[in-house]
C-alpha cells in the first residue's frame, strides 16, 4: 500500500517582508563555524576510517576486525545523524541525500537488491567505480547495514572475500560523498560562500533567504525523524509495534541514530544565536524548540532494549512516544510560532513520497 509522506518545503517570500533586523549580521557565517564545518568534518573522519576497518577486515578476516569495522560503521552513522539535518545545498545536490541514506523503504528494495547481489555474487558491486552506476539502493547505509549485520554477516570473521569486497565499497562510496559535500560547503563553492556572506548575485540574497532555509532545514528535519523513522514500528497500538520497520535496526542502531538526529537539530538552532540574540517579544518559540529537542534527545538515552523489541516493550515505547510527541510539538513550534516571531513569511507544499 502507498504511504504518503509529508515534507513540508517553504518557500521563502521576498526579503521585504522579513525584519531582518531581528536575525544576526553574521547569521551563516556563525552558523558554518558552530555546526556546519565540524559536522561536514565530522561525517569526512568518520567514513574515512570506516573504509580503512573495512581494508583490514578484507586482508585478514577476524571477528576483532569485524567488530572494528561494525564500530566504525556506528560512528558513521551517528556523524551522518547530525549532517543529515542540512538537508539543503550539497547534501541533496547529486541525489546525495538518497544515495546515502535511502529511506523511507517499505517495499524492501535495498534489502531484496542487496541480498540478490549475494546471491548473484556479483562483480559490479565490488568495485567503488562500478557500484557508482548502479542502483542507489546498492550503495547506501541500509546496505551496508545488511553487509555488516545481516543473515551470514558473521561469515565476515571467517572470511567470505565478495560480501567483504561490497562492504568496502560501500564504503568508499560513502567517504566520496563525505568529500563531495565537505567541498560544497567551502568558502569558495557557490552555495557555501553565499551561506556565510549572501549578497544580490549570490545564491542566498540575504540572511532572511539564509535563516528561511534553516527553518526549512529545521521543519524537515523534525517531521521526517517523527513520520519516517519513529510512527511506522510504533505502530497505531503496542500490538501494532514492528521494530524491523524502524531503521538500521539490525545493526541496533536506531536509536544512536535518532539521537544523533535530535542533537544535530537542537545544535543546527542553538548555532544561530537566536536564543541570546532575540528580544525577550521573540525569543521564546526558539527557546522552545531547543527545550523539547532536547528533552526528546534524553528520553532516547533511556532506551537500552534493541530497536526489534524496543517498539514493542511497554517503558521504551513509552519514551519512543514521548519523543514523537516533542517532534510534533516542534514542528508546530518551528512552522508557526518561530516563523512570525522571526518576521517571516512562509507558505507550504505537500509532497509526497512513497
Amino acid at each position: 500500500m502507498r504511504k504518503a509522506l509529508v515534507l513540508i518545503a517553504f518557500l521563502l517570500t521576498p526579503p521585504a517582508m522579513a525584519d531582518e533586523t531581528l536575525l544576526p549580521a553574521d547569521l551563516g557565517e556563525r552558523v558554518v563555524e558552530r555546526f556546519v564545518a565540524p559536522t561536514v568534518t565530522g561525517f569526512s573522519a568518520a567514513t574515512e576510517a570506516l573504509v580503512t576497518t573495512s581494508d583490514a577486515l578484507c586482508a585478514a578476516p577476524s571477528v576483532a576486525h569485524l567488530a572494528t569495522t561494525r564500530a566504525a560503521f556506528g560512528e558513521v552513522v551517528e556523524s551522518w545523524g547530525r549532517l543529515s539535518v542540512l538537508r539543503f545545498g550539497p547534501l541533496v545536490s547529486d541525489n546525495r541525500f538518497e544515495t546515502v541514506f535511502f529511506w523511507p523503504d517499505p517495499r524492501g528494495v535495498t534489502l531484496k537488491q542487496v541480498q540478490a547481489a549475494l546471491l548473484e555474487q556479483d562483480p559490479n558491486v565490488t568495485d567503488p567505480e562500478t557500484l557508482a552506476g548502479k542502483s542507489v539502493a546498492l550503495q547506501n547505509l541500509f546496505a551496508l547495514d545488511y553487509l555488516l549485520a545481516g543473515t551470514d554477516a558473521e561469515m565476515l570473521a571467517t572470511g567470505d572475500a565478495h560480501r567483504c569486497a561490497y562492504a568496502r565499497a560501500v564504503a568508499v562510496m560513502l567517504s566520496r560523498h563525505a568529500h563531495a559535500i565537505a567541498a560544497g560547503w567551502s568558502e569558495d563553492a557557490p552555495i557555501g560562500g553565499s551561506f556565510r556572506d549572501p549578497g544580490e548575485d549570490g545564491y542566498f540574497r540575504s540572511q532572511t533567504e539564509v535563516m528561511g532555509e534553516l527553518v526549512k532545514a529545521l521543519l524537515t528535519g523534525v517531521d521526517f525523524v517523527r513520520s519516517a523513522e519513529l510512527l511506522p514500528p510504533l505502530g497505531e497500538t503496542i500490538a501494532d509495534a514492528r521494530g524491523k520497520r524502524a531503521p538500521l535496526w539490525r545493526s541496533d542502531l536506531t536509536v544512536a541514530l535518532v539521537r544523533a538526529q535530535l542533537t544535530g537539530l537542537h545544535d543546527l538552532l542553538e548555532a544561530t544565536g537566536l536564543n541570546e540574540s532575540l528580544p525577550d517579544a521573540n525569543v521564546s518559540p526558539v527557546r522552545n524548540v531547543l527545550f523539547n529537542l532536547e528533552q526528546a534527545a534524553k528520553a532516547m538515552d533511556g532506551i537500552t532494549q534493541p530497536a526489534e523489541a524496543a517498539f514493542g516493550e511497554v517503558e521504551s515505547r513509552k519514551r519512543l512516544d514521548f519523543v514523537a510527541l516533542q517532534l510534533g510539538y516542534s514542528s508546530t513550534a518551528i512552522g508557526e510560532d518561530m516563523t512570525a516571531s522571526l518576521g517571516l513569511a512562509m507558505g507550504f507544499n505537500a509532497l509526497d513520497g512513497d
